[in-house]
């Protein structure tokens, strides 16, 4: 007759630590989901805090509950006034900040051009005069209340970064637009924020600072009727603008 009791008495350990294992990573998937859920809720009300201050929403990462501003900012003011932003948010620990400090010139009056105005109520017409201002940037989309440069926007971009690389005495202004469905405040917040963003990546990749000046224009240039969707979808959009060459 087979003995079954030593035959069953491995099997007790081997349950026993795989029971362990499964409880352990169940737990670690636990942590590390928590942890996910603690960075983006961190991320986007800071990203929140810096686009009502008027800053880019791309400038601040997390990792855990510790932030780190990079970028390009005009001076060291307003790098202190960012970090002070960002760690005033409830729930961050600490922020390191990385910000690069390019250094504001005196603009130079000579050739530089005048910018199109509109009255209220009127459709806004953008210059079309220069090489520049004919590259195709629909592909520059932006989720709504977001600040974030897609893979299509980056390949879109590139064509810009080659041609101010070629011509480092064009300066131009980039623009951010959008549609009235929200606050003028709101608007203004957003596009700003997204006019930075495409500015700090011009930069990045090797765009002198001098030559790109960023603004937003929240709804007050629209291209065509806020009254339906189609107009609003044209109104939501980045340009380019010689600005002196």
């Amino acid at each position: 007759m087979v003995d079954t009791t030593q035959a069953q008495q491995p099997i007790v350990p081997m349950l026993a630590v795989m029971v362990t294992l499964s409880v352990a990573t169940l737990t670690l998937v636990a942590v590390l989901s928590q942890q996910t859920k603690i960075e983006t809720d961190l991320l986007q009300r800071t990203r929140q805090a810096l686009v009502q201050a008027g800053f880019s929403a791309d400038n601040v990462q997390f990792s855990g509950r510790d932030g780190v501003l990079t970028g390009t900012v005009s001076s060291d003011a307003e790098a202190d006034r960012m970090l002070a932003i960002s760690r005033d948010v409830y729930g961050v620990r600490d922020v390191n900040k990385q910000l690069l400090i390019t250094a504001a010139t005196v603009p130079d009056t000579n050739n530089v051009l005048e910018t199109p105005s509109i009255a209220s109520g009127e459709l806004y017409t953008p210059s079309k005069q220069h090489e520049i201002e004919h590259i195709d940037l629909s592909a520059i989309q932006f989720a709504y209340a977001k600040a974030e440069l897609d893979e299509a926007a980056l390949q879109t971009l590139q064509e810009v970064v080659a041609h101010l690389r070629k011509n480092p005495d064009l300066t131009v202004e980039v623009s951010a637009h959008t549609d009235s469905q929200s606050t003028a405040l709101g608007n203004m917040a957003v596009t700003q924020a997204r006019a930075d963003v495409v500015r700090n990546y011009l930069l990045s990749q090797g765009v002198n600072a001098t030559q790109v000046k960023a603004q937003g224009y929240g709804s007050a240039r629209p291209l065509a009727s806020n009254d339906t969707e189609e107009g609003r979808a044209q109104n939501r959009r980045i340009e380019i603008t010689v600005f002196r060459e």
